[in-house]
């Protein structure tokens, strides 16, 4: 089968990175690749692009991927894009493949009655975000149109009279939402290759909420880069929150996809905290505690010590004690960036006091607008890392111009930032005991927060407090 993949790239520097080459050089063992960026790719990117026979074309970054996809097809033209088989619409904010994409067009190119067809669907839902009632529908970050369709009036009266968006919602609003149910009235057959029917009364969004199903069990070969970094908060309320971790154990373990690339390539364009709420990036030491022996100055590791702010006296005393419980553990910390090799900065958990937490990140809203103008990587109103221990432990190969000097909280903000821009992360750790600590406060809290009277009164106590200072 003659198939064309017009594959839809963005990066806000121009970098194709490296799993967007992987999963392009991928399909061009099956298909011809027609590359179209919303920007200017760097010339490395051209050179790589021609050296793989790669057409590439640049646009302003208008209309987001529908956009593209509009633009790209009326360049080539009806007579050129009608002249294959197939046609398939891709966005880079898929990653992939894990496995041989053979096997996916070999199953689907058996199905000859379909006149178009999807890696995966979203099931039907309410949103007033999304325009209010959103139909099932094939997703766009994968669309494949055959033949006949592609000859269709209606096909290039759709992306001819295509309303450009102007957001992300728009976007899902005019073409992705729309384009299977628009084709299905006109006549046309489709159906998804990742069969999801069994979790439609589960997931609504299925590459999202369960990827390692779809990978492991179900044969999908892409998976959404947007795993690693979606909303926290929003999986919660649709998942048990386990979904990236899940995936990237996965991949790690049981496929050959360089899983670690991509972490890299995300952590330049996403915030700390995002990634590493979905990452889990926070470890537990074994329960026998040793000293360390050896200077770490020695080692390719460094202890850093700065002065924390001063703060009421119940939280001086929880935080004075979790860092000294924290330092007879330096050993097994130690032993995390062996086993981990892109850790690049571990601090210590926040005690069990809920004013620590708020003493942390009353800092950092402090220091935000100065540290925003020292980083290249994104911040938000999140802390990247709790520093109210008063020291963290870094990997200097994290900082190949050199570990900054650091003399205060404001100054540590900068080491998990720095070590981020070098593509290593961040992460926190606590003894078994601490975390075991956890669960019943947590558990509480859940509990708490569904009942009208808990958050009631809850928030006459703050209200008091606040008024009382």
């Amino acid at each position: 089968m003659k198939r064309l993949v017009i594959y839809f790239h963005y990066d806000a520097q121009g970098l194709l990175d490296g799993p967007c080459r992987f999963a392009v050089e991928a399909l061009l063992s099956l298909a011809e690749v027609f590359l179209v960026t919303n920007g200017t790719l760097r010339q490395d990117d051209h050179v790589w692009a021609a050296e793989h026979n790669v057409q590439v074309l640049e646009r302003d970054n208008v209309g987001l991927d529908v956009g593209a996809y509009r633009q790209a097809l009326l360049t080539l033209g009806r007579e050129q894009v009608a002249s294959y088989d197939e046609l398939v619409l891709m966005n880079y904010t898929l990653a992939g493949p894990v496995c041989p994409l053979e096997k996916m067009f070999r199953e689907m190119e058996q199905r000859n009655t379909l006149d178009f067809w999807g890696l995966t669907r979203h099931y039907a839902m309410q949103s007033r975000r999304f325009g209010g009632s959103v139909p099932e529908h094939l997703q766009s970050h994968f669309l494949a149109v055959r033949q006949p369709m592609m000859r269709q009036d209606a096909f290039w009266e759709y992306w001819e009279q295509m309303k450009l968006p102007q957001s992300y919602e728009e976007s899902i609003i005019c073409h992705e939402t729309r384009f299977t149910d628009y084709f299905e009235k006109q006549g046309f057959v489709w159906d998804s290759y990742v069969q999801t029917e069994d979790l439609k009364a589960i997931f609504v969004n299925p590459i999202m909420a369960c990827p390692r199903e779809l990978v492991e069990h179900r044969a999908c070969p892409f998976f959404k880069r947007r795993s690693f970094f979606t909303p926290y908060e929003d999986e919660l309320r649709r998942t048990d929150g386990n979904a990236a971790k899940d995936l990237y154990e996965y991949l790690s373990r049981e496929t050959d996809y360089p899983i670690d690339d991509l972490i890299r390539a995300l952590l330049k364009d996403h915030t700390l905290s995002a990634m590493g709420k979905n990452m889990h990036w926070h470890y537990l030491l074994p329960c026998a505690e040793k000293t360390a022996p050896e200077p770490w100055e020695e080692s390719d590791l460094c202890l850093i010590r700065f002065e924390i702010p001063v703060c009421d006296a119940v939280s001086q005393w929880y935080l004075q004690q979790s860092a000294e419980q924290a330092e007879k553990q330096l050993l097994q910390i130690k032993d995390l960036f062996r086993r981990f090799p892109m850790l690049g900065v571990a601090a210590p958990e926040l005690p069990l006091w809920p004013q620590a937490i708020r003493v942390n990140y009353t800092q950092w809203e402090k220091d935000y607008t100065w540290l925003k103008h020292q980083v290249t990587v994104p911040l938000d109103n999140e802390p990247p890392l709790p520093l109210l221990a008063g020291w963290v432990l870094v990997r200097k190969a994290a900082f190949p111009e050199g570990i900054p000097a650091v003399s205060n909280i404001r100054d540590a903000w900068l080491l998990p930032l720095q070590a981020q821009q070098n593509g290593y992360y961040s992460a926190t750790f606590e003894s078994c005991a601490q975390a075991a600590a956890r669960a019943e406060p947590y558990t509480a809290g859940v509990l708490k927060s569904g009942e009208i009277g808990s958050v009631a009164k809850q928030l006459g106590r703050l209200i008091k407090h606040k008024i009382l200072r």
